[in-house]
């Protein structure tokens, strides 16, 4: 898979996970003559936020196009304005935690990642992929000082893995907070 196409996804996915969870969507349904710049003022949002929110690429928009309007968007904005994102691609070697308990959720114990990062994690071997949930901070023991990440036996299992521990890339977003 194409790693411009992962990073892609990863921003669409997490913007899309952002517009799922806010509670007091609007929407606004484009009419003829309208621009964004036009629906930017007549909501007091800025240009880059209502893009951002609704995963635009341009400022291409189509008559009867819903967009998302919302009172969070400006508190989205203050925080992202707060903190610092940055992207992480980082390679190491993975290995189930184990248990068939879990049942089919895709979970991740990691050594550094916040606790709710969401990681795309790929098989380098076979160019499986599946989409983790951190849950938790990998303990530092000798088990696990050669994996990076433990997934849950499900996401394990997705991966297609022949091996116990097996290389794999993984893909995420990590936040600064700003003082």
């Amino acid at each position: 898979m194409n790693l411009k196409l992962l990073k892609k996804g990863l921003i669409f996915f997490l913007i899309f996970l952002n517009s799922i969870l806010s509670n007091a969507q609007e929407y606004h349904i484009i009419k003829k003559g309208e621009t964004l710049f036009s629906i930017s003022k007549l909501y007091e949002i800025p240009i880059d936020s209502l893009s951002s929110i609704n995963g635009l690429v341009n400022n291409n928009l189509s008559i009867g196009q819903k967009l998302i309007i919302s009172e969070q968007v400006t508190q989205i904005e203050e925080k992202s304005k707060k903190n610092k994102s940055t992207t992480i691609i980082e390679e190491g070697f993975a290995s189930s935690i184990g248990e068939e308990s879990s049942g089919d959720k895709y979970l991740a114990l990691h050594k550094s990642a916040k606790v709710g990062t969401i990681i795309f994690v790929k098989n380098q071997m076979n160019e499986s992929m599946v989409i983790v949930r951190v849950i938790g901070k990998l303990p530092e023991t000798g088990e696990n000082d050669k994996v990076n990440i433990k997934l849950s036996h499900a996401a394990f299992k997705k991966l297609n893995a022949v091996d116990n521990i097996i290389p794999i890339e993984m893909t995420y977003v990590y936040e600064e907070k700003k003082n």
